[in-house]
């Protein structure tokens, strides 16, 4: 049997067909996982024997209960700062790790819909860091080049999907996990509209503006499993419903986009890829899009705040007492960084609080008069080792277009742009107002098409892709 492509329009067409069968996939997945090896994706694999019992009971239902499952047969993972009842959630610190005696909404619902649980993924410890290398558990292998950061904190999710895994999966997002790693890995990375999931069940980073991501490899996969998934959680005191809105069809007229001016726009001195984010505004404007030009200066300032001002005190405020009583078993850097908040003081919380709300106020004005941003999801690429020689700037720098977002109520999705010639992708990022996810989504998928002919790292062709611009 030939292996179908992961994506949910090829997989369910081999289901529908009869030429896969979810045994069958679990069976070539589990093998495709042992082949791999050490490769610093997982911190919990379930059972082999759980998975294929999984597969077998959806196998036995009836035709007419298998197609009332908006994700039947189709394989994720889940990373490992939400909650499965009765595994570890560890965050990336083994001393820290505790066992879930509930299941993440989210999640809850994937498994509901007939999804099949592979296991959970590693991330940057705490959720702390957009870079991926500080677990523990190891750095997720990139799939491009194992020398380069997987982006995190989302790390082995997103490598999970791009690496032909899994179909889709759960990670987190604070201030660009669920996209920085979307870039170094080719793949879909949707960041939700704050409270469409929710925000317990899980270990959150900054409880104020998490929330769990989406990896996919088609913008249509994600939006789905966020359709899917998304509920208000009784017991989240931060959810909202989304708003009863029709799907988005095709745009009928020009778009009005945002770009940061170039005096704002900063690739770490790597003209390659300056060069590929110019192709993908090229991209944007041909169909007649309107490109506009915005000072980006709130946006950075903003983006600075979430680890260079006393919004970290939140982090403090969930793992603090961990790290003091404790300080051999965290990672050194995020020791360092949580422990930062105590420089601030409560007057100083309250500072940023209102400078927060005077900044996001001013990004959010942004769509008085346009549709939406685009900018890029990174600057540039880094090597492991460059990484951890400055690990504090390093980490800074790739959040640059990213760490805005949560803090101001938007919604962004990030979609591939290209490959550097050392063949390591970058994409770009697309920012919406709060409750633009579909649109989001439907713009990103056209993008996506236009730009990359193949789905993560597996090779796979994007379903009726265009050849690339």
């Amino acid at each position: 049997m030939a292996f179908p492509s992961l994506d949910f329009e090829s997989l369910r067409g081999a289901y529908a067909s009869g030429t896969a069968t979810p045994t069958a996939v679990v069976e070539h997945l589990l093998a495709r996982i042992d082949a791999q090896g050490d490769d610093g994706v997982w911190t919990y694999k379930l059972p082999a024997d759980a998975v294929l019992a999984r597969a077998c009971e959806l196998e036995a239902m009836p035709d007419e209960e298998r197609a009332a499952l908006a994700l039947y047969g189709l394989p994720f993972t889940v990373k490992d700062c939400i909650d499965i009842a009765g595994l570890p959630t560890t965050c990336a610190c083994p001393d820290y790790a505790y066992t879930a005696d509930r299941t993440h909404v989210s999640v809850q619902r994937a498994l509901d819909a007939g999804a099949i649980l592979f296991g959970k993924t590693n991330l940057d410890q705490f959720a702390t860091g957009v870079v991926g290398v500080r677990s523990p558990y190891g750095v997720a292998r990139n799939p491009f080049d194992a020398a380069y950061i997987p982006g995190g904190s989302s790390s082995g999710a997103a490598v999970s999907v791009s690496a032909g895994l899994c179909a889709f999966a759960f990670g987190s997002d604070t201030g660009g996990s669920g996209r920085v790693p979307a870039s170094y890995n080719n793949v879909i990375g949707l960041k939700p509209t704050l409270g469409l999931f929710s925000r317990s069940g899980m270990t959150n980073a900054n409880r104020s503006f998490d929330t769990v991501s989406v990896y996919a490899l088609t913008a249509p996969d994600a939006l789905e499993v966020l359709e899917t998934c998304q509920a208000v959680d009784p017991d989240d005191p931060y959810g909202r419903a989304a708003r009863a809105t029709p799907s988005p069809g095709p745009v009928d007229r020009p778009l009005r986009i945002a770009v940061p001016k170039r005096g704002d726009l900063e690739f770490f001195g790597n003209e390659e890829a300056a060069t590929l984010y110019a192709a993908g505004l090229r991209t944007l404007a041909e169909p007649g899009n309107e490109l506009t030009e915005i000072d980006f200066g709130v946006f950075v300032e903003t983006g600075r705040m979430m680890f260079e001002d006393a919004w970290i005190a939140e982090r403090y405020a969930v793992f603090g007492d961990f790290i003091v009583t404790h300080p051999d078993s965290v990672d050194p850097v995020v020791r360092e960084v949580i422990l930062s908040a105590n420089a601030y003081t409560a007057s100083d919380a309250f500072k940023a609080m209102y400078r927060l709300h005077r900044n996001a106020r001013e990004i959010r004005r942004t769509f008085d008069s346009v549709d939406l941003i685009a900018t890029p999801t990174v600057g540039t690429v880094y090597r492991i080792a460059e990484v951890r020689a400055d690990p504090i700037e390093k980490n800074i720098t790739n959040g640059r277009y990213t760490n805005f977002v949560n803090m101001s109520d938007l919604a962004a999705i990030a979609v591939p742009n290209g490959f550097l010639a050392n063949g390591v992708p970058m994409g770009m990022t697309f920012v919406g107002p709060a409750f633009s996810d579909a649109f989001l989504a439907s713009f990103g998928e056209w993008f996506h098409r236009l730009r990359m002919p193949t789905l993560g790292a597996t090779g796979a062709p994007h379903p009726d892709a265009a050849a690339v611009v």
